[in-house]
């Protein structure tokens, strides 16, 4: 996408935790596990065995929404700012200002951390995304938050962040776009 004409160019301080999507995506990839190892629990636990299941997946559920109060604590303070490009081929993200420095820190601080697992977590940090409009499958236009959800074909969802400015520019090209 890099050779293609450039349409928009914006920068935009979105917060992901103000979108359903990432809600349903975050209760998927908790929510499944916790119920699993509730029923695994079950299944082997032989006094109490509901009683032991639920207080399990009650304290894995807090301390896990703990550390997502932590993580949306810290987001709130540095801000969540993207730069997205627009242009003939896609769209692209990627994090910016602030939010990029302290995405760099974090990633050079698992690296140094001398744990594998960290370390191996800084290396797979992703700080952009892609993609082709022949890759949309679907829109789906949130008007009030101002974002659009691009469906790939196959693969995560695409979520773009548009500014009060650029919201109806940006979601006609869209719309042209990925139908085309």
């Amino acid at each position: 996408m890099n050779h293609a004409k450039l349409l928009l160019e914006w920068n935009v301080n979105a917060s992901p935790f103000r979108n359903r999507l990432i809600w349903q995506q975050l209760g998927i990839a908790f929510g499944v596990p916790i119920v699993l190892l509730g029923l695994f629990l079950a299944a082997i636990t032989e006094q109490n065995r509901w009683q032991v299941a639920l207080q399990v997946m009650a304290v894995t559920g807090g301390v896990i929404l703990g550390l997502l109060v932590v993580v949306m604590l810290v987001f709130t303070l540095v801000g969540y700012e993207q730069h997205f490009q627009l242009d003939e081929e896609g769209v692209q993200a990627k994090v910016s200002g602030r939010t990029n420095a302290f995405l760099k820190l974090v990633r050079v601080g698992l690296l140094f951390s001398g744990r594998r697992s960290a370390m191996g977590a800084g290396l797979l940090m992703r700080t952009g995304d892609a993609i082709r409009w022949c890759d949309v499958a679907k829109v789906e236009v949130d008007e009030r938050q101002r974002q659009m959800t691009l469906y790939r074909k196959s693969g995560p969802p695409f979520l773009l962040a548009c500014t009060a400015e650029n919201f109806v520019t940006v979601r006609e090209i869209v719309q042209a776009k990925a139908v085309a």
